[in-house]
């Protein structure tokens, strides 16, 4: 029973070990830098296994890249072998005589002797219906013996040598090559055609014994060479001696044929077999022949651009597995040695990472527990003690920059309070970071007049939700707002401002958003507005009066009056008028600030209508010195618009120009369509508008100072007045300008559907 006692005690003992034995530093250095040894270990006993492997490897495809273009040349070689017999008894004096004539004798005499000292196994000459005439053929193994002698055999059968007989030519010329079974096994011929006088007779056939031939690039290459017909036949080989079932061993699919010849792309020119990259580019395939491993690499077997099948070079490849397998086995204790010991000096190293680290553990969790007294001590000359003594002296820095951070908000959050305006800090989510006494202010004044008064002007989608708390945090996401925008909240109007918080590296941190109460000076700028209307109607009452009076003084003159008092009369009628338009203008901005201003839209020729101003100032502007130019683009542009707003909004920019262009100057109005809106332009070669004054331009009793048009007479209501006419209809007004040069303002207006 005390046994059985003892054993629940031991097992959280051992449990408690090796929780601390997996949760101890040294535990983390050392089982990964074991883990990572025995890898490296492994993997390098791996590579270098493999880069012996794959040497073995490459030199050994270099063999075979070395065979198959022996292989490769040596057909050539035994072609142009024909070829060379071949020119040689066409080209000899009688034989094209003695075969037009059928003279069996004369070729008997003649052939023989031209082919004496060459290494041509058959010669057949064949009259222009393919009959042998004369046949001349070597048993296989016996040159420079007794040849065999015949005639009447029909080649006409022979689908290469009909197109010899027929004359055809094709991109490698008159000449054809041919595999043909003979009585002493398959021969390539080569068949040439024989003319005399330019007019074909016959053909001669030179064969070579493909036995033989095989032999022979055998020993030239040192490998292993077989043949194979389309079918993956095996046709000859040197492999296995001749033995039985050697044959079967090497036969291929038909298949093998097109998988080569796709893989073999080669030029007409050259026939090489094995490529720089044989276990890629190359068909290679690994057979057992008589208890030898061999790997064969495939070709094409082409003559003349004709594929008459495939052959391959064969050589051993036993040498490479068993030496493989041998430095296999040596690198791995080479490696496993070298791995025991990396891991006892690693311990070592370890043990002494380890013991400073654990007091920078120390120090470091008593630093973020706000302790910013604590100190390493660890006073040593390796990257351990560096990085203990930059600890240290990070500490001291943070404590001082924890006591300057301290300083600084302090004076912060009071400039902060000071300020009269609300400013309210938000993050990059939209809540609230911080915000003043005077935005708190303003706060608790708009959730005061929320629920009888509720916010008005705000952006579209803004409230959404009913209750009165949630309507203010919408209302504080402003950082959309770059200018600043004015909002109602019952008797109250706030200006808000917002900015973004970007830090020096470009990221941005959140928005800033400036509140004022603006309500005394929007009152103010009312009763200013509500002051020029009530004015501008009272004043026009007696102009009208005067204009009506001096207007009928004119007509009923009747010569009562003579031409100086004539002249005043004119005079104070142009001034009254003048004076009206600009009340009329005055009047006008009053009932666009109040969104009354009414337009009466109907379909409008918009290039007529521009016409109709222009001509209405031609006159006045050839009386100043200005020439006047039109250009429009032809075409109907259909526009929907108060005919008389937009003859107001373009005579502004005509009289602009007129205003402020020089005698002898320029005045250019072009119409035209572009990107669905129609466009006029009105350029002129006047005085120009600096750059400081352009920002200005279109707004209300803004006037563009320049001492060349000083006399030039206005309130600045032109533009204004333009601007805000186009905009009511949907359109849009903008002016490019150089100082000296010229300026050029623009209206775009949106074209109906069927322009």
């Amino acid at each position: 029973m005390a046994n059985h006692k003892a054993l629940p005690g031991r097992v959280p003992g051992w449990r408690n070990i090796l929780n601390r034995f997996a949760a101890s530093i040294g535990t983390k250095i050392i089982l990964p830098y074991l883990l990572l040894t025995l890898a490296v270990a492994g993997v390098g006993a791996y590579i270098v296994t493999n880069l012996v492997t794959s040497s073995l490897q490459e030199r050994f495809n270099n063999q075979l890249l070395d065979a198959g273009r022996v292989v490769s040349e040596g057909m050539v070689r035994y072609e142009q072998d024909r070829l060379k017999v071949l020119r040689a008894v066409v080209g000899t004096e009688g034989v094209p005589e003695a075969l037009a004539a059928g003279d069996r004798e004369a070729l008997v005499r003649l052939v023989p002797q031209i082919i004496a000292n060459s290494n041509t196994d058959a010669v057949e000459l064949l009259d222009i219906n393919g009959v042998e005439v004369y046949g001349w053929q070597r048993p296989p193994g016996q040159r420079g013996g007794v040849a065999e002698e015949r005639s009447g055999a029909d080649f006409s059968q022979l689908e290469d040598v009909r197109l010899v007989l027929n004359g055809f030519v094709d991109e490698f010329g008159e000449k054809r090559a041919l595999l043909s079974q003979t009585p002493y096994g398959p021969m390539i011929f080569t068949v040439g055609p024989v003319h005399r006088e330019s007019q074909q007779v016959g053909a001669v056939m030179v064969g070579t014994y493909v036995r033989e031939m095989v032999i022979d690039l055998a020993g030239s290459a040192v490998a292993k060479v077989t043949l194979y017909d389309r079918d993956g036949n095996v046709i000859d080989t040197t492999l296995g001696g001749g033995r039985e079932g050697v044959v079967e061993t090497l036969q291929e699919s038909p298949g093998q044929y097109d998988t080569v010849i796709e893989l073999l792309q080669e030029p007409a020119n050259r026939y090489q077999v094995v490529v720089s990259r044989a276990e890629d580019e190359v068909l290679l395939r690994q057979v057992e022949i008589l208890g030898q491993q061999y790997v064969l690499a495939y070709g094409d077997w082409r003559l003349r651009g004709q594929s008459f099948g495939l052959f391959s070079v064969a050589l051993p490849s036993n040498f490479i597995v068993s030496t493989a397998a041998t430095s296999r086995n040596l690198f791995s204790l080479i490696f496993s040695l070298a791995t025991i010991a990396v891991i006892v000096v690693g311990f070592a190293i370890a043990q002494r990472i380890i013991r400073p680290l654990n007091r920078l553990v120390e120090t470091s969790v008593a630093v973020a527990a706000g302790d910013l007294e604590q100190r390493t001590g660890i006073q040593r000359n390796d990257e351990i003690g560096s990085l203990a003594s930059s600890f240290d002296v990070m500490t001291e820095k943070l404590s001082e920059r924890n006591r300057q951070l301290v300083e600084q908000a302090s004076k912060l959050e009071a400039i902060l309070n000071s300020i009269a305006d609300g400013v309210i800090v938000l993050d990059a989510e939209g809540q609230v970071i911080t915000s003043n006494p005077a935005a708190e202010q303003v706060l608790a004044d708009m959730s005061s007049d929320f629920p009888s008064a509720p916010l008005r002007e705000l952006p579209p989608g803004l409230f959404t939700d009913t209750d009165e708390k949630s309507k203010l945090d919408q209302a504080m996401t402003l950082s959309t707002l770059q200018h600043p925008r004015r909002y109602r909240v019952g008797s109250r109007v706030l200006s808000a401002l917002a900015a973004p918080v970007i830090t020096p590296d470009g990221e941005e941190l959140g928005t800033v958003v400036v509140l004022r109460d603006i309500t005394r000076e929007v009152e103010s700028e009312r009763l200013k507005d509500e002051f020029i209307t009530s004015i501008s109607h009272e004043l026009r009452t007696p102009l009208t009066a005067i204009k009506g009076y001096s207007d009928l003084l004119m007509m009923t003159a009747d010569g009562s009056l003579d031409e100086r008092r004539l002249e005043f009369v004119r005079t104070i009628s142009d001034n009254t008028n003048q004076l009206l338009r600009h009340i009329n203008e005055l009047i006008d901005i009053s009932q666009i600030h109040a969104g009354t201003l009414g337009l009466e839209k109907d379909r409008l020729r918009f290039s007529e209508l521009v016409g109709e101003v222009v001509e209405t100032w031609r006159e006045q502007m050839e009386t100043k010195g200005l020439a006047l130019r039109v250009r429009s683009s032809g075409g109907s542009l259909w526009v929907n618009g108060d005919r008389d707003r937009l003859t107001w909004a373009i005579d502004n920019l005509l009289s602009n120009a007129y205003n402020y262009t020089l005698a002898g100057g320029r005045v250019e109005v072009r119409v035209f369509k572009e990107n669905g809106e129609a466009r006029v332009d009105v350029a002129d070669t006047g005085v120009g508008i600096a750059a400081a004054d352009q920002p200005y331009l279109f707004r209300r009793f803004f006037r563009a100072h320049n001492e060349l048009t000083f006399s030039v007479r206005g309130v600045g209501l032109g533009l204004f007045i333009t601007r805000s006419i186009v905009e009511l209809h949907g359109g849009r007004v903008w002016a490019e300008s150089e100082l000296g040069i010229g300026s050029t303002f623009s209206i775009a207006l949106p074209l109906l559907a069927d322009s």
